[in-house]
């Protein structure tokens, strides 16, 4: 139990904050401004991208996202098939969900509900603890 809380600040600051700069300026912002472009070259030109490339970039960050989370489980546990697409889905999931987020709300908000994801998780951990 001790372990599970010394993680918070970690959690909730490098999960919160890093990642959600990390995964939407540094990783969904750059796909959905390429694809942005190249759907300009091919079709009619828009001013902002339009939903279908924000959804591919949302989709293309959160796999990303998902993936990015590997190493830290590989280094706790041997990696099976499962573990790696149940890792992989998870994360991409809440990845897409803070994506969408991102793109009508703010980076603000992200990092909100990503740290507040975090919060969730930290209880559910503790009281899987308790019980088990």
């Amino acid at each position: 139990m001790e372990e599970l809380l010394t993680s918070v600040p970690m959690r909730l600051l490098y999960g919160g904050i890093t990642e959600e700069i990390l995964l939407r300026w540094g990783v969904m912002a750059p796909i959905a401004f390429v694809c942005w472009r190249l759907r300009n070259r091919l079709r009619e030109r828009t001013k902002t991208p339009p939903a279908a490339v924000m959804w591919v970039a949302f989709v293309a960050s959160a796999v990303a996202f998902g993936a990015g989370h590997l190493p830290a489980l590989a280094s706790t546990v041997d990696l099976t098939t499962a573990l790696v697409l149940r890792t992989v889905l998870l994360n991409a999931v809440v990845g897409v969900a803070l994506g969408w987020l991102f793109w009508r709300r703010s980076l603000e908000t992200a990092i909100v509900a990503h740290a507040a994801f975090h919060v969730v998780l930290v209880g559910v951990s503790a009281v899987g603890m308790l019980l088990f």
